[in-house]
């Protein structure tokens, strides 16, 4: 009896020990899985083990050179959209103070005798500070498809907005018909581009409250300043309209900027934003040819092999640079350098005098935009002038909601 118990006994013993060997790689999997998860739970915010690695994987492979920092190639103006990968972690900064940010962060585990699955999970916070999303995803269209051509440009700059010069976009106008629908149009397209600060100067002794509503409605950074044209040109038959604006943007630019770009973009033209990329890096001043003017249909330098020969436009006019206002942009610190450029009031003759006022400047210099001056990047087109409001009938409107509405009209 007790020999059977002792056999008994030894035999549980050893398909004990049996079970323990072929279990040995569960038991070791389960137990690192466990300190993982104690790991993740240290502190708030810390992601476990495993997430840090896979962070870590994404900065790239560590090859054992040094490799040239996004910064580096802004810098030395060799930066390509190429060079940035797509959900590569690039973050930027969002102009508005407080913004709808997401992050999304996914696991997955795998075994030998099951498929893999994974698990994502999305949570929405306030903050400043937003992921670039992934292609095709909050782009401008809400639906549009990205292009698989790495040549494209992407709809977002991928590119962190601290370390993007800045641009400062002076933008002359007037009470009339057409004023707030024309800054509608002009502010959506500036929303699209980071780090941009936009000079709206008015033609007022007084700033319209409409403009500056609308102008926060649209949450572009932005400052609105008034500057009348002089009563002495008031009385000209053609006069030099929005000359006394831009000067007074190149005021504010020369005693509140040091870097960066400042671009004339008047809120009657239509902008794609690929201009706005390109001005950015400018060394001194940037050309490029302004489609729908004059009888030509655009105006632009004419370039061979790279460099200017002259000026293609309806009307030269004995001017040095007959260009368009929307078709050139200046350096910040060149136009520091020139303290006494500014816009003279002879109309017709503004963008050449502007320019004729920051010489010494070589036509060699100037830099050559939109695919070496073979785009347009930006349109001339004036809205079709309209007459001012009738009055309204306030006997028998008056009641209504057309009183409200109406004051807003020119």
């Amino acid at each position: 009896m007790i020999k059977s118990y002792k056999l008994y006994l030894t035999l549980l013993i050893s398909s004990v020990f049996i079970i323990l060997c072929q279990n040995q790689i569960s038991i070791a999997n389960f137990v690192s899985s466990s300190s993982a998860a104690l790991a993740g739970s240290n502190g708030p915010g810390q992601p476990p083990a495993e997430a840090q690695a896979l962070i870590g994987d994404d900065l790239g492979p560590d090859d054992g050179q040094e490799q040239p920092s996004i910064v580096d190639k802004i810098r030395s103006r060799s930066l390509t959209f190429n060079d940035v990968r797509p959900g590569g972690g690039t973050k930027s900064t969002d102009r508005t103070t407080t913004t709808l940010g997401t992050s999304s962060s996914s696991s997955s585990s795998s075994s030998s005798s099951t498929a893999s699955t994974s698990t994502s999970t999305t949570t929405s916070t306030t903050t400043t500070t937003t992921t670039t999303a992934a292609p095709g995803e909050n782009d401008i269209s809400g639906n549009r498809q990205q292009s698989a051509r790495s040549s494209d440009i992407p709809l977002k700059f991928p590119v962190d907005t601290k370390v993007l010069p800045p641009l400062y976009i002076i933008t002359p106008t007037y009470r009339r018909p057409e004023q707030l629908a024309e800054i509608t149009r002009l502010g959506y397209t500036l929303k699209h581009v980071p780090n941009l600060f936009w000079l709206i100067v008015e033609d007022a002794d007084n700033r319209t409250e409409t403009v500056t509503r609308l102008l926060k409605q649209i949450n572009v950074p932005f400052i609105h300043l008034t500057a009348p044209m002089p009563a002495k040109y008031r009385k000209l038959k053609v006069k030099p309209r929005g000359v006394s604006n831009r000067n007074r943007g190149l005021q504010w630019i020369r005693a509140n900027a040091t870097e960066g770009v400042l671009y004339f973009a008047d809120d009657d033209n239509t902008y794609n934003l690929q201009i706005f990329e390109q001005i950015r890096f400018i060394r001194k001043v940037g050309m490029w040819p302004v489609g729908l003017i004059s009888k030509y249909g655009v105006s632009s330098p004419i370039v061979v092999n790279g460099s200017i020969t002259g000026f293609y436009d309806g009307w030269i006019g004995g001017r040095k640079y007959p260009i368009d206002m929307a078709g050139f942009a200046v350096s910040v610190k060149f136009l520091l350098s020139r303290p006494k450029a500014e816009m003279p009031f002879k109309a017709g003759y503004e963008e050449d005098g502007f320019l004729r006022s920051l010489d010494p400047l070589d036509l060699k210099e100037i830099d050559l935009l939109a695919s070496n001056c073979t785009e347009i990047l930006t349109w001339h087109t004036q809205s079709k002038k309209n007459p001012s409001a009738l009055p309204l009938n306030l006997t028998k409107y008056g009641s209504t909601n057309l009183v409200k509405l109406t004051r807003t009209l020119v």
